[in-house]
């Protein structure tokens, strides 16, 4: 009996003091031994870009557009080109490799991270957010009809027979196919102005009866035109580069090449032209807050960025295409965060492109 009792006693010894164990981990605030490592972030510049491409195909009856239709310098051959048309700036963040640091001691349960490993907060809780890769595709899948020109008449192809080729098919001659097309687009103009000239002695029901008509007889106008001077068929292209600067300024550096016959292409292609990127540290608040961040950070302390203004300009050779100005992580500098914000009653946001404080509030 003796020996039960003492081994009771020694379960409840054990026991209460896990409790009182886990009880004083909810309680306080749990110190990390080997501390927990977190990076600041970098800044890049991200390029959207929006390009047109046209194809242009010659219209089979080019020879015949100023002889029957009076059109001069009809196109002879199909070409390719391309417009920049729309060039866009943003920034983005990511964790920088040259800025990682440990946070040790109760102050490192306070700090929050991002999904790839930045500091996104003091004592601010979790906040995941979840971005969409921009992919930029060289890849032509432009909608284009095998066949520019499907509809090349009205009339047929063969010669009306005779008695003295009674199963011999002939076929037309280019010109002849070409004097039929301009006799299409010749009636066609002519039932347009009589429809728009109100000289039919049947009424169309209605306003929208006539639109719908002179629209259709301008749509087969066009097609039958085409034959003569051509067609083109246009698609819009977008694209997205990204370029992450060093702590200094940036002068010339290739971001994408471009080549008015191929469009957009990867800095590798030495087709195209290329395409600079200019970016000028704007240093003056930069090297104010560097005087002011003074001091030195306890052995727990957090760092944080200041980041520093630049100026980028983004060109086609000395051509300026699109300017803007930004904050950028690594043109400024990094500070420490006082240690009187460190002891838990105080709630820290941080900039997730530029690492700066965006929010200081006493919980």
């Amino acid at each position: 009996m003796k020996t039960g009792y003492r081994l009771f006693f020694i379960l409840m010894i054990l026991s209460s003091s896990v409790l009182a164990q886990r009880s004083d981990k909810k309680e306080g605030a749990v110190a990390f031994t080997n501390g927990v490592v977190y990076s600041l972030p970098r800044t890049g510049v991200r390029i959207y870009v929006t390009a047109t491409q046209e194809k242009f195909f010659f219209g089979p009856y080019y020879q015949y557009a100023e002889p029957m239709l009076g059109l001069k310098n009809a196109p002879s051959s199909d070409r390719e080109s391309w417009t920049i048309d729309d060039i866009r700036i943003e920034t983005f963040s990511e964790p920088d490799p040259s800025q990682v640091f440990k946070a040790t001691g109760p102050v490192g349960s306070l700090v929050s991270l991002s999904p790839s490993g930045t500091i996104t907060g003091i004592n601010a809780g979790a906040e995941t957010q979840e971005e969409a890769f921009p992919v930029s595709t060289f890849i032509d899948n432009a909608a284009i009809p095998a066949v520019p020109f499907p509809d090349l008449s009205l009339d047929s192809f063969f010669e009306k027979p005779d008695s003295t080729r009674k199963n011999t098919l002939v076929i037309k001659s280019p010109e002849e196919k070409a004097q039929e097309a301009a006799h299409t687009i010749t009636k066609l103009r002519k039932r347009r102005f009589k429809t728009l000239a109100n000289g039919y002695e049947e009424q169309l029901p209605d306003g929208r009866a006539y639109e719908v008509m002179v629209e259709e007889l301008d749509k087969l106008e066009k097609e039958y035109v085409a034959l003569f001077i051509g067609k083109s068929y246009k698609n819009t292209f977008k694209y997205c580069f990204d370029y992450m600067p060093g702590s200094n300024s940036v002068s010339g550096e290739v971001v994408f090449r471009f080549a008015e016959g191929k469009g957009i292409l990867p800095v590798s292609d030495m087709s195209g032209k290329p395409i600079l990127i200019d970016m000028k540290k704007l240093d003056n608040l930069a090297s104010a807050q560097a005087k002011a961040a003074t001091g030195t950070p306890s052995a727990g302390g957090v760092f944080y960025r200041m980041p520093g203004k630049a100026e980028i300009r983004i060109l086609n050779g000395i051509n300026l295409m699109a300017t803007t100005r930004a904050d950028i992580a690594q043109f400024g500098t990094t500070a420490f965060v006082p240690d009187e914000l460190l002891d838990g009653n105080h709630r820290i946001i941080f900039h997730p492109k530029t690492g700066g404080i965006k929010s200081i509030q006493q919980k």
